[in-house]
């Protein structure tokens, strides 16, 4: 599962962020990306769904669902400790996400995510998302596949954790909070029409009181070491959500922007927009409209 997650983007491959026009313009002007508690995402069961297959991969695991005669009993003990870290998880390694889409012109995520068809879709450069001190995820929508997933990951953690003694030390409490992490790669299938990647962007939590949100920065795929984010909120449908804002354009790389499409009923003139890319220093970005006739 650790490696199954992990956003592999083909050559030139662009990714699709669905925005309304006061996001887009927040994006272009300050060159960051906005991660969100994943507490608040769209999914109300976004987090717990994860857990909820780990659970259904003990229990087939335990009761010798389906499970292969050479593969080695697991003790309910095992299960019991990784549940102590997957079960606590948010308190230990809290995930911020920004989303992102492989569809370029979705009608779904149009009424969802671009203001009713009336925002925009920002292309991304897939493999630029890597720059920043992120995790890039594949989203998996088949329950089915994500059980055997993580079954298979349950399975390579025992056999580590039995290798080493069946110690509970720091590198058995680094595979449970890895799994957790990565169930973020998890979604229910009512939202596959997303055809989402999401960039996870782990936070922590105070041991101190009072308690709060804690961020120790992180490493980008090169190796360049970023401090820590300030942790903000703001006001969304009556609730505080917690955000953080993450630069995406190092000045010394081709800028990740590489299209802009026009959502079905916004009525932006391309001409506007390009002049206004220019003022920012925006070059080489492509325009497009949406086909969808949304009305």
């Amino acid at each position: 599962m650790t490696t199954a997650r992990i956003f592999k983007p083909k050559q030139n491959q662009i990714v699709y962020h669905y925005c309304s026009a006061d996001t887009l313009k927040a994006i272009l002007e300050s060159r960051k990306l906005r991660f969100s508690d994943i507490n608040m995402m769209n999914d109300a069961k976004e987090y717990i769904h994860g857990y909820e297959i780990f659970e259904e991969a003990a229990t087939r695991f335990l009761n010798r669902t389906g499970i292969n005669p050479n593969v080695p009993e697991i003790e309910k003990d095992f299960f019991d400790a990784v549940d102590k870290v997957l079960g606590q998880i948010q308190l230990i390694a809290h995930p911020f996400i920004s989303c992102y889409s492989e569809e370029k012109d979705s009608l779904g995520q149009w009424r969802a995510y671009g203001d009713d068809g009336k925002g925009f879709a920002i292309g991304i450069r897939a493999e630029s998302l890597d720059l920043m001190p992120v995790r890039t995820l594949k989203v998996e929508y088949d329950e089915e596949k994500q059980v055997l997933e993580m079954m298979t990951e349950l399975l390579a953690m025992y056999q580590r954790y039995t290798a080493n003694g069946k110690t509970n030390d720091q590198a058995f409490f680094e595979d449970r909070v890895l799994a957790a992490t990565f169930s973020v790669g998890f979604k229910n299938p009512a939202f596959a029409y997303e055809n989402e990647v999401r960039s996870l962007h782990v936070v922590g939590i105070s041991k101190d009181q009072p308690q709060r949100f804690v961020d120790h920065g992180g490493t980008n795929s090169k190796g360049q070491d970023f401090p820590p984010f300030e942790i903000s909120y703001h006001v969304s449908e009556n609730h505080l959500r917690a955000f953080i804002d993450i630069p995406f354009w190092n000045q010394d790389e081709p800028c990740p922007i590489s299209e802009i499409v026009i959502g079905p009923k916004n009525r932006s003139l391309a001409s506007n927009i390009l002049l206004y890319l220019g003022s920012l220093g925006y070059r080489d970005v492509e325009l497009t409209k949406s086909i969808i006739p949304y009305r």
